[in-house]
């Protein structure tokens, strides 16, 4: 019996071992298997994101790029296509990060480093996006987009004679390659001279007729060119029942490859409690191009003042101005001006005249970051004295929204008669601005809500603006645009009066620009 039942338990292990032995040889079968399917379904998802990629369907060729990555991490392709998708969707930390992974897996192939070094031009770092063009053109002394890359980011970085120099350079090499004319074209528009800048705008859309960029190129290059037609209402009234209207009408055109002439025309007609007054106005300008991405601004007009008390009066008027680029992203200007001060009815009663000198700069050292101020100091014909600073600076939060702090100061030095209020005024707010574009229509709004102290000593106050623009384009430069604004503060307050808790300002105008 003991017998028996131990052959029926080592039959039964023999069995055990039958089937174990069996079902390992099955899983071998299957690793074995999906080693060899794994690569065959990688190997189909690439040309599948490939083939998403160059028609356009980003979303679906990112999902694919991702899912080859997930079963092999160092796939180049993938790496490569997903970098360059994140910098056309603005997020340029994390290209960089990519290609810097891709620079790590494999540091010598030239198409990787072309593409890197157009994302770190777009980021602003045009220095290190030079240096690794030039690494690429050592080895490959005639390739066409990274000749391109490198006049680009030296563009983009202020030197646009070095630019200029790099573009005709590289068109000696590939004379009809449509990148090299459209940049060579953008830079000749960027130093003021659009004559010049049209010859390869044309030349452009002859060898690329469907190329977009050329086209909108050549369309902005010719509207600098032809002449213009603009007009501007505006028009205003406060709680204090001081207002205005006033109208100007100007026409520019080219009077050659580096100038531009413009003449203006305009009147105006305020009122307060105690009467209303005009003014009548006209004159012009020309804008030369110096070079090295400087223009001179300057001009000459009269303006004739018809007070309700007191005698009329036409006095000159003249402005002078100097502008400057020293990097694609910055901008400096200064100018001076000298005109009436007309501004209100009470103002014309007076015989004043301002001669004036500001300063002003605008700079973005990042995508989506903008800073922006100036300065200036008035003196006025009685001797009285105004000066006045503003700064902000603006960040992008969302898609069209930038938000950020904004401050201002503004003062006199009071003069015997009292027609400035307040002697001193400044502001500190946060602000918020949305601007967005669809199918030509424009829309622009902006806001804010600060502390503002009106009167040196006084009680700081609540302070708040909004303003809102609707605008309809057509054409290359065309457009006309509704523009409004209420505010409670002091800053508007006519000369003359004192604020009041419940002061309102308002202004509506509307703007029209045609080409001819």
């Amino acid at each position: 019996m003991a017998r028996a039942l131990e052959a029926r338990v080592r039959g039964d292990a023999r069995r055990v071992g039958v089937v174990v032995s069996r079902a390992a040889r099955a899983l071998r079968a299957a690793g074995v298997l999906a080693l060899l399917v794994w690569p065959a379904l990688l190997a189909a998802q690439l040309p599948e994101a490939d083939a998403a990629f160059r028609a356009g369907h980003y979303a679906a060729a990112r999902a694919a790029y991702t899912r080859v990555l997930a079963g092999d991490s160092s796939n180049e392709r993938a790496l490569h296509r997903l970098a360059i998708l994140d910098s056309w969707d603005g997020k340029l930390i994390r290209s960089l990060a990519g290609f810097g992974r891709l620079r790590r897996i494999d540091p010598r192939d030239p198409d990787i480093m072309v593409s890197h070094a157009q994302v770190l031009a777009w980021a602003g770092k045009t220095a290190a996006s030079e240096a690794l063009y030039d690494s690429v053109l050592v080895r490959f002394p005639d390739r066409a987009d990274a000749l391109a890359g490198r006049a680009r980011a030296i563009a983009w970085s202020g030197d646009l004679d070095r630019a200029e120099e790099l573009w005709r350079r590289a068109l000696e090499r590939h004379a009809d390659n449509p990148e090299l004319l459209i940049g060579l074209a953008q830079t000749l528009y960027w130093k003021g001279q659009p004559g010049l800048a049209e010859t390869y705008a044309v030349r452009a859309r002859a060898v690329a007729p469907e190329d977009r960029t050329a086209r909108d190129l050549e369309r902005v290059v010719r509207a600098a060119l032809r002449p213009e037609i603009a007009t501007t209402v505006d028009g205003a009234t406060d709680s204090d029942r001081n207002a205005f209207v006033a109208q100007q009408g100007t026409i520019a055109s080219s009077l050659g490859s580096d100038l531009r002439g413009t003449v203006r025309a305009g009147w105006r007609h305020a009122t307060d409690q105690a009467g209303d007054g005009s003014s009548y106005w006209a004159g012009g300008h020309l804008i030369a191009a110096l070079g090295h991405g400087a223009v001179l601004r300057a001009g000459v007009g009269a303006r004739r003042v018809q007070p309700d008390v007191g005698a009329a009066r036409t006095p000159l008027t003249a402005e002078l101005g100097v502008g400057l680029r020293p990097a694609r992203y910055a901008a400096v200007s200064m100018g001076y001006s000298r005109t009436p001060f007309d501004e209100t009815a009470g103002l014309m009663r007076q015989d004043l005249t301002i001669d004036a000198v500001d300063l002003s700069f605008d700079v973005s050292p990042t995508p989506g970051w903008s800073i922006s101020g100036g300065g200036g100091g008035a003196w006025f014909s009685d001797r009285n004295r105004r000066y006045s600073a503003v700064g902000a600076v603006l960040a992008r939060v969302a898609r069209g929204l930038q938000l950020g702090p904004y401050a201002r100061i503004l003062g006199y030095r009071d003069a015997p008669g009292g027609y400035f209020a307040p002697d001193r005024f400044s502001v500190i707010e946060g602000r918020a601005v949305y601007v967005g574009q669809r199918n030509r229509w424009g829309l622009r709004a902006d806001g804010g809500v600060g502390s503002q102290q009106v009167f040196k000593g006084a009680t700081r106050q609540t302070e708040w603006h909004i303003g809102l623009s609707l605008s309809r384009g057509w054409g290359a430069n065309n457009e006309i645009a509704l523009v409004g604004s209420i505010t409670n503060s002091a800053a508007a307050t006519t000369p003359g009066t004192v604020p009041t808790e419940g002061f309102r300002y308002r202004t509506l105008g509307l703007r029209f620009r045609q080409g001819l």
